[in-house]
């Protein structure tokens, strides 16, 4: 082999190993890409954050809590802001069903379909769940918990939610005590969101609000009544989620509480507009179809028939 030859095959391996050396991809884990987009949210928010024991979850409690101490076995309303890191998926109106939670805790927040992810890995080892027992300790107060992407939608992300891959979230969670004063906030921000105004409604001493739009000159309305009425039913948003026409309802056993309230407040053929809370509606199961989610404010417009 001459000279030349050896010094051609020297340099063309020495290519090859630098060529093969720049192709090399560096594979980061799960673990280590959760890790290292945590951080980098933390530093670019300015987050005070502090690791939950040996956990993989972060928190910081935004507001004490002032209310009783947090337990288990009881039932709080619940409302919660998620967003991923990227904020390509932001849901933080809580006037969405989808952004209230009332269960025990044990089961929070993965245990419902209103709530996220069943059987999650957070979920199966409760993690989430001592956090806001341990760190926030009390209700009427707010807490913040970075959940790591593995533990949520992983690699594959949810694109029917709009949450991308690999996305850790970020929960701001609320465990309301008493829900009266924050609900009753709802219903005047959603009769400002429809356009109307809260000085033409009569708030009532159990937190209905109501406007008589016609008096109706018909019979006499009881809670025992059976009436036949046009509806419409909306979300706090706005949003139409249920309607009917000559609908048939009995007032003391086929509505939900606020009807025979606010129905006999006018006669037949008259027409009401009114605003209830969720304690006189659906509560903190919502219904049992799954269209209303618990602790939801509902919007009912109602038309009674004068069938005369």
């Amino acid at each position: 082999m001459t000279k030349s030859i050896a010094n051609l095959l020297t340099a063309g391996l020495a290519a090859f190993v630098l060529l093969a050396g720049c192709e090399k991809k560096e594979y980061q884990s799960p673990e280590e890409l959760d890790n290292v987009n945590i951080q980098e949210y933390i530093r670019k928010n300015n987050l005070n954050v502090q690791r939950y024991k040996e956990t993989n979850l972060y928190y910081e409690v935004l507001e004490e809590g002032t209310g009783r101490a947090i337990s288990f076995e009881e039932v709080y309303p619940i409302v919660y802001t998620v967003k991923s890191h990227d904020g390509t998926y932001n849901s933080n109106d809580t006037l969405n069903r989808y952004n209230r939670y009332g269960e025990y805790l044990g089961y929070f927040p993965f245990g419902s379909a209103y709530a996220g992810l069943p059987n999650s890995p957070v979920e199966q080892t409760g993690d989430i769940k001592e956090v806001i027992r341990e760190a926030l300790k009390y209700t009427n107060g707010k807490i913040r918990i970075i959940v790591p992407s593995r533990l949520m939608y992983g690699r594959r992300g949810n694109s029917e939610l709009g949450i991308p891959p690999n996305a850790s979230l970020d929960y701001v969670i609320t465990v309301h005590d008493n829900f009266e004063d924050y609900e009753d906030a709802v219903i005047r921000n959603a009769i400002a969101n429809a356009g109307l105004n809260v000085e033409d409604f009569t708030k009532r001493e159990d937190n209905i609000y109501y406007h008589i739009l016609s008096s109706g000159d018909g019979d006499v309305i009881t809670t025992d009544s059976t009436v036949t009425v046009d509806y419409t039913l909306r979300n706090s948003r706005g949003e139409t989620i249920d309607s009917g026409t000559d609908a048939d309802f009995s007032l003391s056993s086929g509505t939900i509480a606020a009807w025979p309230k606010i129905i006999p407040l006018i006669k037949k053929g008259g027409k009401i507009r009114f605003f209830t809370p969720s304690i006189h509606a659906y509560g903190h199961t919502g219904s049992s179809s799954g269209s209303i989610g618990p602790f939801l404010t509902l919007d009912f417009e109602v038309e009674v028939k004068d069938e005369d």
